[in-house]
């Protein structure tokens, strides 16, 4: 379950991550140096949303289509908004509602979107057990075409905390299974219909030590590879785990650790991938959170960057989101205060 909540996010600064060899240095933003190039296109608000919707808790975008969720919405029963760019401007196409959803469920409190295939979930659905809604464009109309949920889920769960989609692969994080040592979930569309085909977890993942590990909080997939981060694992400390698919079996191919990350750190809270580039957030490490940059050379993960934003202060929360495209990063600090109470930040960084 997510540990914090997403409040406003404004680009304000872009750095070069230093690619170094072996080692992990520590990179600040400017923000001033990304002014010109990167602007505000678009403010996007849902048809239907008021106060406290929490519009924006959650938000993906593939190509032209951009989903944001709304968790709160009609009394917790929550929405998905889906966005188009037509031309240059983005309108609402659609509002998304799971077939069975009600008051308290939180759908949209996790959403993901690949071509034309979004993935909601709804982690307090069905007694906290979890659900995942699968929707699917055709012509020109937005359709739940799947309901998704683990193979062993039971109430509590919370399945569909984290969702991921890439391709005809669809990943559900599980962070309050078995106790909350949690678990990880993929599905694999074949002939129209989705299965699934593997549970993951860590391979020292564990239940209450004392809070558990809260492996599935996050989850990212690119191509064959699965990054599932456990922000409690080791009382808070964090770990995100690395899962390559091989001849169509899933297995663990490495755990990370951030270079500083040791205590309340949640190492994990967030995991983004993009080809051979991981970028993991830690929100709680001090002094206001830290995200890290690892890439794969020879088939091991190595960390090559920690991203801090230049006008930390404590509780900024950096970390709590991360998101990356080719060599283009975005670390979001919900916290961040130094200007007005808890306005928020995201931070992007080029490499």
């Amino acid at each position: 379950m997510r540990t914090s909540r997403i409040a406003s996010l404004v680009a304000v600064g872009a750095i070069s991550l230093p690619l170094l060899a072996g080692t992990a240095s520590a990179v600040a933003a400017s923000p001033r140096t990304v002014a010109s190039s990167w602007k505000q296109v678009a403010p996007l608000l849902g048809s239907d949303s008021v106060a406290n919707d929490e519009f924006g808790y959650s938000v993906a975008i593939s190509g032209t289509t951009a989903v944001v969720g709304a968790w709160f919405h009609a009394g917790y029963t929550g929405r998905a908004y889906v966005f188009e760019n037509t031309g240059g401007a983005w309108r609402q196409v659609a509002p998304l509602l799971g077939s069975d959803t009600v008051a308290g469920d939180w759908f949209g409190s996790s959403v993901a979107v690949s071509g034309t295939t979004i993935v909601v979930g709804a982690w307090l659905a069905d007694n906290e057990a979890g659900r995942a809604y699968v929707f699917t464009q055709t012509g020109g109309a937005w359709r739940q075409t799947a309901e998704l949920k683990g193979s062993d889920t039971v109430a509590n769960d919370g399945f569909g905390d984290s969702v991921a989609i890439s391709g005809r692969t669809i990943v559900v994080g599980s962070s309050g299974h078995a106790n909350f040592a949690g678990r990880a979930y993929v599905f694999e569309n074949s002939g129209g219909a989705w299965r699934q085909t593997a549970e993951l977890k860590g391979s020292d993942t564990v239940a209450n030590d004392p809070s558990g590990d809260s492996f599935g909080d996050s989850v990212a997939i690119s191509g064959t590879t699965i990054v599932v981060g456990a922000d409690l694992k080791d009382y808070g400390a964090g770990r995100a785990y690395v899962f390559e698919n091989s001849g169509g079996a899933w297995r663990q191919t490495a755990e990370l650790t951030g270079s500083y990350t040791a205590g309340l750190g949640m190492f994990g809270d967030s995991v983004a991938i993009s080809g051979i580039t991981v970028i993991v957030g830690s929100c709680v490490a001090m002094p206001g959170g830290a995200a890290y940059v690892f890439t794969q050379t020879g088939g091991v993960w190595r960390q090559v960057a920690e991203l801090e934003n230049s006008d930390m202060v404590v509780a900024d929360l950096f970390g709590d989101s991360v998101a990356i495209s080719g060599r283009t990063a975005i670390v979001g600090a919900p916290g961040q205060a130094k200007q007005r109470i808890y306005p928020g930040r995201a931070y992007v960084f080029a490499s």
